[in-house]
């Protein structure tokens, strides 16, 4: 479920997470994808399936984005699925979570996903 945080709410990185891939897939609202079912079945995130954009790449995107119309699946809003590297005192401002992850900004304006369990809530 996607939860929006408040304007500059913070984390802070507790432990290393490196990024599984480093060009995932990328889609603009109302791009039909496509659910890969027996790659879904492989994991135990909750919440996530895999799909393929239209240039052929791959990545978890939340089922929750995703739309049937027809035969097609069709994302409703902007995704990408591109994973930051978290190194443990890392801080990044949190923008919104959905399904376990976190869509953060580092330092250096990168913004990308991370899983919620790699951080701590940075105090007030």
């Amino acid at each position: 479920m996607l939860f929006e945080f408040p304007p500059n709410t913070a984390v802070i990185g507790r432990m290393r997470y490196a990024r599984p891939y480093a060009d995932p897939i990328s889609v603009r609202a109302g791009d039909a994808v496509q659910l890969d079912e027996q790659e879904t079945q492989s994991t135990d995130m909750v919440g996530w399936v895999w799909c393929r954009g239209p240039d052929g790449r791959g990545g978890w995107t939340p089922q929750a984005w995703l739309e049937r119309r027809g035969d097609d699946w069709v994302i409703r809003r902007d995704f990408s699925a591109l994973e930051l590297n978290v190194e443990p005192g890392d801080r990044f401002v949190a923008h919104f979570s959905e399904s376990g992850f976190l869509f953060v900004e580092n330092a250096r304006g990168e913004r990308g996903w991370i899983p919620d369990g790699v951080v701590d809530l940075a105090a007030a």
